[in-house]
């Protein structure tokens, strides 16, 4: 049989009986592979694929490895750097404050860290025993009515004690003047 009939027989079956379906099978001529054969050249190949995986993954955990001790080096100076200014910033913070307390203290050398100072209805005295303790000053009352005096003011911690008490002296019940190290209120 050729096989431009072989086809037609395959593609259209039921224009041909039994017998003739039959005979062209037997007379096809069909190879039927080694099982063993096919078994051995199948386990050869997947040896030589499995040399050249374990490398591949090697290479691809290290890579990995890497990456993974980039990214922890960096979070941790990270880390760090956030720790550092933060305990810095907490540091301006207490010196600021312990300025007022201590009067032996200097002004701090970052003048950009200092806040203004806001008083709420607050004493005059309240508030010059602050700036004089600051300034290392001492402060001299003239009259006991001055102490009482409620003021709404901001201070700012960089100005000079020259400059605050400019300030002051522009309202109308309060006259300060300094002599050296001395505040006095009239």
């Amino acid at each position: 049989m050729k096989k431009e009939e072989q086809i037609r027989m395959l593609l259209h079956p039921e224009d041909y009986t039994d017998e003739q379906l039959d005979q062209m099978l037997d007379e096809t001529d069909i190879k039927v592979p080694d099982a063993n054969e096919a078994w051995e050249k199948f386990r050869s190949e997947k040896r030589e694929v499995k040399s050249e995986r374990p490398m591949l993954l090697k290479i691809a955990a290290m890579f990995v490895g890497v990456l993974m001790l980039s990214g922890i080096a960096y979070a941790t100076v990270h880390i760090i750097r956030n720790y550092e200014t933060g305990v810095a910033e907490q540091e301006v913070v207490v010196s600021t404050n312990n300025q007022h307390l201590s009067p032996n203290t200097q002004t701090p050398a970052d003048s950009t860290a200092i806040k203004p100072v806001v008083y709420d209805d607050t004493e005059l005295a309240t508030i010059l025993n602050e700036i004089a303790t600051f300034h290392q000053c001492e402060v001299v009352y003239k009259s006991e009515a001055g102490k009482h005096i409620r003021l709404y003011f901001t201070w700012d911690q960089k100005a000079t004690i020259d400059d605050i008490i400019g300030t002051f002296n522009k309202f109308e019940r309060i006259h300060i003047t300094r002599d050296n190290k001395k505040l006095i209120v009239e």
